[in-house]
């Protein structure tokens, strides 16, 4: 029978190497590790530390924690398969490599979660998906609305910038009989962050079957790329000269009609955010921004106009 370890009334502040087996060993080291036919669960709200160090998991062993619960670090994790028993809104504290990569599920019934920081399958693009990162991927079952989160390491930046769309385009994918396709409908993904942190939310309305697909990672929602387009397509906005001097005090750029409440937001290569500049107007089809102290180099300016979006890459020299 399979013994199952409960972290219930104990507060684990020591790095212990623990191996419950058919036979029911136990010996220190400095990690945690779960083995064959072993199983640690975790309760919520339960006081618990590794002391900065990774849980693994065996091929047959089996980490689990309760619905809800919100345990795990970029120095604690759990590298392996992780079970999450009920439902609620539970973080999956799992990683791989040194890579902290923990799923937010919001979830009804059993969810489980995995994470490799190597090159998902290859596959073929859907319809809807324009480009398919090749940096990480993870393995989930059960239902759920999952929030994936992508880091330096991620490289959203090549991503995205191959594409020539904004950070908006990136949405969550997941391979099915060797096809890549988006786990939501197109333009339904929820974004946050820059390029280099930030993360990603399937459809806030409607959960994912994850059984339905065998892996999952970012690409680029073709339609969503689209709509950026959408937005200079129908207000023709480009800059009035590119590249720009260093020694220019002013961005400017020019529009096919006159416009309003336009949102500006100056961006340097690595995603980083420069400058926002609301409420700007163009008039006569003309408008400048006042250009704070640059250095020579690729920058990014992101345009936000009645919830279409546009990126325009420009060159300071």
């Amino acid at each position: 029978m399979k013994q199952i370890l409960k972290i219930e009334q104990i507060f684990l502040s020591f790095t212990v190497l623990l191996v419950i087996s058919f036979s029911s060993q136990i010996g220190f080291s400095q990690e945690l590790f779960v083995g064959p036919g072993s199983e640690f669960y975790l309760m919520n709200n339960m006081g618990f530390t590794t002391s900065n160090t990774v849980v693994t998991v065996g091929l047959l062993g089996k980490f689990s924690v309760e619905a809800e619960n919100d345990w795990g670090s970029e120095q604690e994790y759990v590298d392996g398969e992780v079970t999450v028993y009920g439902s609620g809104e539970t973080k999956i504290p799992i990683g791989n490599n040194g890579v902290y990569a923990s799923v937010l599920a919001d979830h009804t019934g059993n969810i489980t979660g995995s994470y490799s920081n190597s090159t998902p399958t290859g596959g073929s693009n859907g319809v809807n998906v324009a480009d398919v990162a090749d940096v990480e991927y993870w393995k989930l079952t059960g239902n759920a609305i999952i929030t994936l989160p992508w880091n330096p390491d991620s490289d959203i930046t090549t991503l995205v910038n191959d594409n020539a769309v904004g950070v908006h385009s990136v949405a969550i994918v997941g391979l099915e009989n060797g096809i890549w396709d988006l786990v939501s409908l197109s333009g339904s993904n929820v974004i946050t962050g820059n390029l280099l942190d930030g993360n990603a939310t399937s459809d806030p309305n409607n959960s994912v079957v994850l059984n339905g697909f065998s892996q999952f990672t970012f690409g680029i929602d073709n339609q969503a790329a689209l709509a950026v387009e959408d937005l200079f397509l129908s207000n023709g906005i480009s800059l009035l000269s590119n590249p720009i001097s260093v020694d220019d005090p002013n961005i400017q750029f020019t529009t096919s009609n006159d416009m309003t409440n336009l949102e500006v937001t100056l961006y340097d290569i690595m995603g980083r955010k420069l400058k926002t500049y609301s409420n700007i107007s163009t008039s006569q089809g003309v408008s400048s921004l006042r250009k704070p102290n640059l250095k020579s180099g690729i920058y990014l300016l992101k345009f936000d106009h009645e919830g279409k979006q546009g990126v325009k890459k420009i060159i300071m020299e």
